[in-house]
């Protein structure tokens, strides 16, 4: 277990546990989302000497960035749960509600990462501007969400999810929140088929276990056919038009709103 600092108070978090026990290291999809995250802040540029991972769950996104950048990342969550089966890294782990704003953490950090965070939250653009406060002046902020709106379904309803995104409807509350966006990368194509056969699957069959049935290969055959289809699309010479979802980054000029 992780040594955990607890800088908040308890509150409800909108995520299904049981997601934390599938997403491994060796998942396609959590290797996916970490390749175009390790290349957005290639492209970045900067030395990061502190980054923050909002929203971290049980540390598996910060573990990989760590190994692979060498650098300490600090994360923080909600869920207890998760916290506590994330391994001791070289940051620092919070049981923090960043709303309530810690002195201590605000202009901190060169980087502020939201992977897959803020679909589960109502209010996005306070919850965003909340998150970036946390950076100095000229920081980056990391965005990864769901996309393509019609491929909301029952697996979503069951993360907790609010909404999916499309690509202007992510540009405009990051520039709303005084982010000057530099790239926003859909990814995922040759997901779309998948997830719109997992869509209809759920639909028709009402599975008691949509996050199992909708994040977890059935067999190995599948793993191999995903795997196959995450090595593909990252190796095609050109940038996938859209995607199953959107990885976006830009910086802010000020920290405080």
């Amino acid at each position: 277990m992780s040594a955990i600092e607890i800088l908040s108070q308890p509150k409800a978090v909108a995520m299904a546990d049981e997601w934390f026990q599938f997403a491994t290291a060796d998942h396609f999809w959590m290797q996916w989302r970490h390749s175009m995250l390790l290349q957005a802040l290639s492209r970045a540029g900067g030395e990061l000497r502190s980054v923050l991972e909002i929203g971290c769950g049980h540390g598996v996104a910060r573990e990989m960035l760590e190994h692979d950048l060498g650098i300490a990342v600090d994360g923080c969550d909600l869920n207890r749960t998760a916290l506590e089966m994330a391994r001791p890294g070289r940051g620092r782990l919070f049981f923090y509600n960043i709303l309530d704003q810690e002195p201590s953490l605000l202009e901190h950090y060169d980087a502020v990462l939201l992977l897959d965070v803020i679909e589960h939250v109502d209010d996005d653009a306070g919850f965003l501007r909340a998150a970036l406060r946390h950076l100095r002046p000229g920081g980056i902020v990391v965005v990864n969400v769901p996309a393509i709106i019609m491929l909301f379904s029952d697996y979503d309803r069951a993360q907790g999810h609010v909404r999916r995104y499309t690509y202007d409807t992510l540009r405009e509350l990051l520039e709303r929140c005084g982010v000057t966006t530099q790239s926003i990368q859909p990814w995922g194509l040759l997901m779309i088929p998948v997830l719109l056969l997992r869509k209809t699957m759920l639909h028709i069959t009402k599975r008691s276990n949509p996050i199992r049935t909708g994040f977890v290969p059935p067999n190995a055959v599948s793993r191999l056919l995903l795997q196959g289809l995450k090595n593909l699309e990252t190796g095609l010479p050109f940038r996938a038009p859209f995607g199953t979802s959107i990885l976006a980054w830009g910086r802010v000029a000020h920290a405080a709103f």
